[in-house]
């Protein structure tokens, strides 16, 4: 699912405190978490479960692939497992919109 701030990505300001909520929320494998991040270009993060039977993950899609690049896209794969993964990302989403008024697009 897009989800996207009320006001569009272009008016978006706060990408620094954004990014800073998913990388405290998803916590990574070798940080002792259950995430893998992969950053297959300096223009895109994924923050992805790798589960066999249900993926869950986060991408977000920079406008360019400066260090002052804003958000293009946020793109959230829910699979309802019931498992932590999605339990995470369903506390993320909430935190989401609660902090930056981000919602399902």
């Amino acid at each position: 699912m897009f989800i996207k701030p009320a006001t569009g990505w272009e008016n978006f300001n706060q990408c620094d405190e954004l990014l800073e909520l998913i990388a405290t929320s998803l916590r990574l494998e070798e940080n002792e978490g259950i995430w893998q991040y992969y950053n297959f270009s300096e223009c895109c993060s994924v923050w992805c479960s790798c589960e066999v039977s249900a993926t869950n993950q986060v991408q977000i899609t920079f406008d360019n692939c400066d260090a002052n690049a804003r958000i293009k896209s946020l793109v959230l794969e829910m699979t309802n497992n019931s498992g932590r993964h999605f339990k995470q990302l369903f506390r993320l989403r909430k935190e989401l919109k609660n902090q930056f008024d981000i919602h399902d697009d």
